[in-house]
């Protein structure tokens, strides 16, 4: 057993970024694993960030400073990428699974690395925050918790999506987003329904509590108003940060100089608190 643990220790053997490949479905897939500095002793917790339309891996993973906060608290950090920078969300037919592909990592991963198979979390931006939405969904069990920024769940993943284990989940959503309005339309289903989706999967509470963030940044001109549904199974929480004024940003990170993405907030960092809810609920047993 012990040999077996060090064979796999020696695919990934250092901190920092390893970028890795696998195929699937005949197509060449290419991901960046972040092992965190210093060396930490597993099992590890396990991150995959997903990015937006047209992105990569390395960009959320500059624009978001998640590596930095995979250091600090120690866990994997996986940034995969999309082929041809998109995510199949569930919005149109597949031309490309990627569902098979983020399992087909995960599994390779678990082979390599001490991975705590509890704690294994999803989070993404845009196209990137569908997609979790549907990797909740399809990939059932394999997750203790996603994350969500600045997209919802889409409308015909939520309508196959019932039944399945307890699932953790938090939202951060602009309500003067352009580009993925805060009420939905369309294929999306809106920020506080994308939100309840889950609430009510976890059979929390109908009603969630609200409160106003408090106003760390006076001058960027947003406000955070946390909503959080409460009575959840098993340890389960679901919690939507919406962000009064904002954008279709990353709150606390990179601020777009692009006019239609809007305002990013700088009253909480949207990496920290993600990570702090992920390892503050591993998946239920």
């Amino acid at each position: 057993m012990l040999s077996a643990l060090l064979l796999a220790a020696l695919s990934l053997p250092s901190p920092g970024d390893h970028l890795r490949s696998l195929v699937v479905g005949g197509i060449e897939r290419h991901y960046v694993v972040h092992l965190p500095r210093p060396a930490r002793r597993g099992p590890l917790a396990l991150v995959v960030l997903l990015h937006g339309a047209g992105g990569t891996g390395r960009r959320v993973a500059a624009s978001t400073g998640f590596s930095a906060e995979a250091d600090r608290r120690g866990f994997v950090a996986v940034y995969p990428d999309g082929v041809g920078g998109e995510w199949h969300d569930g919005r149109w037919p597949d031309a490309v699974d990627d569902v098979a592909f983020v399992r087909s990592m995960l599994d390779t991963l678990a082979s390599e690395l001490r991975v705590d198979p509890g704690r294994v979390y999803a989070a993404g931006i845009s196209n990137g925050a569908m997609f979790a939405h549907r990797l909740g969904c399809d990939l059932p069990g394999r997750f203790a918790a996603i994350g969500a920024v600045a997209g919802g769940i889409p409308a015909a993943v939520a309508e196959r999506c019932t039944g399945g284990p307890p699932l953790s989940f938090i939202a951060f959503n602009g309500t003067a987003d352009q580009l993925v309005p805060f009420e939905g339309g369309g294929a999306l289903q809106a920020a506080v329904p994308s939100a309840a989706h889950w609430a009510a999967a976890d059979g929390c509470a109908t009603t969630p509590a609200s409160a106003l963030e408090p106003d760390r940044a006076p001058g960027d001109g947003t406000r955070v108003r946390r909503w959080r549904w409460t009575g959840c199974a098993a340890g389960t929480a679901v919690t939507l940060y919406a962000v009064q004024g904002g954008g279709h940003s990353w709150p606390g990170g990179y601020q777009p100089r692009i006019r239609i993405l809007g305002r990013t907030t700088r009253d909480l960092s949207a990496t920290r608190t993600i990570v702090a809810f992920f390892l503050a609920h591993p998946r239920v047993r």
